[in-house]
């Protein structure tokens, strides 16, 4: 079994609004990562909401997942980890942790992760040009370690600690690495660039 838990309870600093409810071709960006998601191979999804949950609750209405609601979300992205990890189903080999402003990341590029994570184990991590992206996935044995993340260092933090551990996924996916953190960043996005779906 695969659980995806969809980290989406940032503050936005960078921005001044919630970054999750903003527009991506006419739906909340939260909406479409959920959406793309949910059309990969994965078996529960787990949305960690925080800033704005209520709003953020709404736009997903209608969809088949798990809400979590990290009030301690202001301490940075590890907090979203262990809110999300304590909604896993227990008997899931894996874990998929997603990012909620990452709309562009394809549907096969889940797929790849997925089908590398069940031949390997360990961490499937995506490399686009050889930058290392998201989402990851990692062997659920591996996240009993979550509570010695602090601060912003979300998933990463795990993989620091499991180096050894890393699978390299390569993928034809600049979505891996693109995700919004200032207006700039939306602007770009807005006007097209990358694909996100199949």
């Amino acid at each position: 079994m695969i659980s995806a838990v969809i980290l989406a309870a940032g503050m936005s600093k960078r921005m001044g609004i919630p970054k999750q409810l903003m527009d991506y071709n006419g739906k909340p960006m939260l909406r479409v990562v959920v959406e793309n998601t949910i059309k990969a191979p994965v078996d529960e999804i787990i949305v960690v909401l925080g800033n704005e949950a209520i709003q953020a609750a709404r736009s997903l209405e209608g969809l088949a997942v798990k809400l979590a609601v990290n009030k301690n979300y202001a301490k940075g992205q590890s907090t979203s980890v262990r809110a999300g990890l304590e909604l896993v189903e227990r008997r899931a080999r894996g874990v998929l942790f997603v990012l909620g402003d990452q709309p562009l990341v394809k549907v096969e590029t889940i797929r790849l992760l997925v089908d590398s994570f069940k031949e390997k184990g360990g961490i499937a991590a995506p490399f686009y040009n050889g930058v290392r992206g998201n989402p990851v996935l990692f062997e659920n044995s591996l996240l009993q370690c979550a509570d010695e993340i602090q601060g912003d260092q979300g998933a990463r933090g795990i993989i620091e600690l499991h180096p050894g551990l890393l699978n390299r996924v390569d993928v034809n996916d600049p979505g891996v690495l693109i995700d919004i953190d200032t207006w700039e960043d939306y602007r770009r996005l807005s006007g097209g660039e990358g694909g996100a779906g199949e």
